[in-house]
């Protein structure tokens, strides 16, 4: 707060501004020239005086150095936590790619032993791979009951 009224009288009337050396008379001129003060004004002069006080000092204006800093921390914060996103992200991709790679090499793997298992599974595979570990081709053909524990044979040939 301050001393200064509340309530200021308006000026009676402004002089046109006028230009040159007239202008410095204009002003000496409106300067020396008594002002007219309003009845409102010259009753509140007197009480001006009896209502001065102390009034505290206006505050520091506060500085923009700090509100600086926080934004370029936040804008800072924010690029970083994008980089590292980024950063992540593309590990992320290499690694999916490596295990898209794996994952084809696998399914060659598995389609390759898928073949070897067909041809060892043929009967003309068969017969060639016991005659080489020395079996013979048997005569009769026979069943076994678990349950009676009973062998039939059939003869064939």
């Amino acid at each position: 707060m301050s001393a200064v009224p509340k309530h200021r009288p308006a000026p009676a009337s402004r002089p046109a501004p006028v230009r040159g050396a007239s202008a410095r008379a204009a002003t000496a001129a409106a300067a020396t020239a008594p002002r007219r003060q309003s009845p409102r004004t010259e009753q509140a002069e007197p009480s001006r005086a009896s209502h001065l006080r102390a009034v505290a000092a206006p505050q520091q204006a506060r500085s923009l150095v700090p509100f600086a800093l926080l934004c370029i921390g936040i804008v800072v914060a924010a690029l970083a936590s994008v980089l590292l996103i980024n950063i992540v992200m593309t590990e992320g991709a290499y690694e999916r790619r490596d295990l898209k790679l794996e994952i084809a090499d696998l399914a060659r793997q598995r389609d390759d032993l898928v073949m070897e298992l067909e041809a060892n599974a043929a009967p003309q595979q068969l017969a060639q791979r016991a005659s080489e570990l020395g079996m013979v081709q048997a005569d009769t053909l026979g069943s076994v009951f678990l349950q009676q524990g009973v062998v039939l044979e059939a003869r064939t040939g």
